[in-house]
């Protein structure tokens, strides 16, 4: 009797242990549920869908033009490399020297849906007249694009055939000779009419398209252009570079530091953003245009406007504003404009 009871007492009690294990364990394998879900449902709430809608490109210039047409190449072939392949919509804002679409970008949300294609000098030079909101540092730079080799372009009958000839007018008629340019070409003259002790009369414009038209209009002597921007009027015989001021020799167009001036100017375009941008959308940016600058589709539609990338990394594409920056201070302080 006793060995019977002691038996039942020694099962309820196995029971019972075997009964808190499983119990132990269920409720442990269900917190371990709970915390694997939970964790997947954290990733899922923090990890981006950017870009989600189309992003908005605001290109300081007006339609046409060499800037426009290159902002459009890189809108139709960067999607392709954006993780929702997500339209880029072209946003003309020419104006104030280009500088009111650039002030737009830095006063919009760090969202990465408005971003900037942009020419240097709107960054590097047009701070130092105090009327703009941002300077070389105030934005989220994600890539150097391309270069911007400046030349001259004088009408293909004009009088001046050599870079000698013209200089000698020039010389001799002070402030007669007009020559269109846009803000960041209006610098690389003032500093050559300095360094070679001339004037010419520099009328502003704000597209390389509209002071060709008015070059070819016989309105102005001269326009100051890059060589994408002006490839129809020279495939057709309209027009002919004079000099250069790019530190690159391009055919047999003689560069400005080649004839006894002591000046290069070195100019280019890059994608920029408003500071802040989160740091997932920043790498989805970033990444998106690096390949599309190496895709051989974009290269050739580059070389169709006589332009091939320049790819820079955010960190080159900064440190040559910053240089940019403080070369145009100098420039500017030469010319007088500020002090």
């Amino acid at each position: 009797m006793k060995k019977g009871l002691i038996f039942v007492l020694l099962l309820s009690l196995v029971l019972f242990i075997v009964g808190c294990s499983q119990s132990g364990n269920q409720t442990q394998g269900s917190q371990t549920v709970s915390n694997t879900s939970s964790g997947e449902q954290q990733e899922t709430a923090t990890k981006s869908d950017f870009p989600n809608k189309p992003i908005e490109v605001i290109v300081p210039a007006p339609p046409g033009g060499s800037t426009d047409i290159l902002a459009r190449i890189l809108g139709k072939f960067v999607p392709k490399y954006l993780p929702n392949q997500t339209n880029m919509v072209v946003i003309n804002k020419p104006g104030g020297n280009n500088t009111i679409g650039v002030s737009e970008i830095f006063k919009a949300d760090p969202d990465g849906y408005t971003i900037g294609f942009v020419p240097s000098s709107t960054i590097a030079t047009e701070p130092h007249f105090g009327n703009t909101p941002y300077t070389h540092d105030s934005f989220q730079t994600i890539a150097r694009i391309n270069a911007q080799d400046g030349f001259v372009y004088v009408k293909s009958d004009a009088p001046w055939k050599t870079y000698e000839e013209w200089f000698q007018y020039v010389k001799e008629n002070p402030g007669k000779f007009k020559i269109g340019a846009v803000s960041g070409a209006r610098n690389s003259l003032i500093r050559i009419s300095h360094e070679a002790d001339i004037e010419m009369n520099i009328a502003p414009f704000d597209g390389f398209a509209e002071s060709v038209t008015s070059l070819l209009g016989g309105n102005i002597d001269a326009a100051f252009a890059i060589p994408a921007a002006v490839k129809a009027q020279i495939d057709a015989g309209e027009i002919r570079p004079l000099f250069g001021t790019t530190g690159r020799k391009i055919d047999s167009t003689p560069l400005i530091s080649e004839k006894g001036i002591d000046f290069t100017d070195d100019k280019f375009n890059g994608i920029i953003a408003p500071k802040g941008l989160p740091e997932d959308v920043y790498a989805i940016l970033v990444d998106a245009f690096k390949q599309a600058l190496e895709d051989p589709e974009l290269i050739a539609e580059f070389k169709k406007v006589n332009t091939d990338p320049y790819y820079g990394t955010p960190e080159e594409y900064q440190e040559a504003l910053t240089k940019a920056f403080y070369s145009d201070e100098k420039t500017l302080k030469l010319a007088g404009l500020i002090k």
